[in-house]
């Protein structure tokens, strides 16, 4: 074989070999492009539901009365951006927010904050329905919605709406908390209920809260104790303020209203033995209390909540002010409640209080406390807005201002 023909061959096995190599690169490099575009076109089908799934929650979330413009999907979103932004909606929905009225905070929270991370596409409408469990806030939602309708042609609709998006964050943020039973006290209804979990009214009741100018404050807290025949230790600024001036016209005035004064050392005190043209608000070493019994400002039954503020439930000697007037603000800030005895049965879980218990009022008696077996949760709000037993929408007056 001459050179030329050795030539010829080597120059066709070298064709051969590159096109074999080019053609191999070129395969691989085209599955690469159609699997790079394949991921490409599954992260765009990822962000597509995932943005399609965050508008699903807003929607629904609009409905509840929930700003969804902090949760707009924004300008190229990343999917860890979209699904943070739907799991922090999703539990907004469930859990609402901390209502800007609470001063106290007693009860622990129990949020499950994985519960919103856990969602897939599929699994929202079932989780959004979950969190609307409870007959008041969803009887409220469906006036919402009514009324929505209608603020188109009625701009004046806009504070009623604004006004009912308070109360159903209220009923959102009780989710928050554990309990099968708890009490809601709405100071504006001037009304206290014992609800279960789906919302079912166990015990409705009248109660008489602070006037404009000495608030019940909304809290959240619970009933720990009930003390029966309680002592009323008088808060020192009703002491110095209200019945000082009085006491310094007449001492008659204490065992008038069944008051013993007590010194630094919890020690009665005779009043006889008091200068009392000495003391004022700023010069007053004593305490007042008033003696256990049916002239009692506490009445009978006293439920002592926790709480740094001196706020609690309690009977009154005065019952006949829930059938005498309308007026349900007219304590110092405490609440009275209509049914006392119906209360304490139904915390301590039996009848300890019979029903003849009211009337007998027993003298000489000394407080006596029974511990509850578990916190019962209390929560003490200010919603004008509500529905009441028959699903009706009501607006109370805006007993403090608080809406204007």
């Amino acid at each position: 074989m001459n050179k030329n023909k050795i030539g010829l061959v080597i120059g066709v096995i070298a064709g051969i070999v590159i096109v074999f190599f080019v053609g191999r690169y070129l395969l691989t490099q085209r599955a690469a492009d159609r699997e790079k575009q394949a991921q490409v076109e599954q992260e765009n089908e990822k962000l597509a539901a995932a943005t399609q799934s965050l508008h699903q929650v807003c929607r629904y979330a609009d409905s509840v009365g929930i700003d969804t413009s902090r949760f707009a999907a924004g300008a190229q979103p990343s999917l860890a951006q979209l699904d943070d932004k739907r799991a922090r909606l999703l539990l907004e929905v469930r859990y609402g927010k901390k209502p800007s009225r609470m001063e106290f905070n007693g009860l622990r929270e129990a949020v499950d904050s994985s519960w919103a991370r856990q969602a897939d596409a599929a699994s929202v409408d079932d989780m959004l329905a979950r969190a609307a469990t409870f007959g008041p806030y969803k009887q409220l939602v469906g006036h919402y919605n009514r009324l929505r309708k209608q603020a188109g042609s009625r701009p004046a609709m806009a504070d009623s709406l604004r006004i009912i998006r308070q109360s159903l964050n209220f009923y959102r943020y009780t989710n928050r908390f554990a309990g099968d039973r708890f009490v809601v006290v709405n100071i504006p209804a001037g009304e206290l209920n014992v609800f279960d979990r789906s919302g079912r009214r166990l015990l409705p009741m009248q109660v008489i809260a602070g006037k404009a100018d000495k608030r019940t404050p909304c809290m959240t807290t619970a009933i720990q104790n009930i003390v029966a025949y309680p002592y009323w230790n008088v808060p020192k600024s009703i002491a110095t303020k209200e019945m000082l001036p009085k006491i310094q016209r007449d001492v008659a005035f204490l065992y008038n209203q069944n008051l013993e004064v007590l010194d630094e050392r919890n020690k009665v005190v005779d009043p006889e033995d008091v200068d009392w043209a000495s003391l004022s608000e700023t010069n007053f070493p004593y305490r007042i209390r008033q003696a256990s019994g049916c002239e009692n400002a506490l009445g009978l039954i006293k439920f002592d909540l926790i709480n740094p503020l001196a706020i609690y439930l309690h009977d009154t000697n005065g019952r006949d002010m829930f059938t005498l007037t309308a007026d349900r603000w007219r304590s110092h800030g405490c609440v009275r409640v209509q049914k006392p005895v119906e209360l304490a049965n139904f915390v301590l879980g039996k009848e300890t209080f019979d029903k003849g218990f009211m009337n007998r009022c027993l003298i000489d008696q000394k407080p006596q406390t029974m511990a509850v077996a578990k916190p019962f949760p209390v929560f003490i709000a200010y919603n004008t807005a509500d529905v009441d037993a028959a699903g009706r929408l009501r607006f109370y007056k805006d007993v403090y201002g608080f809406d204007k």
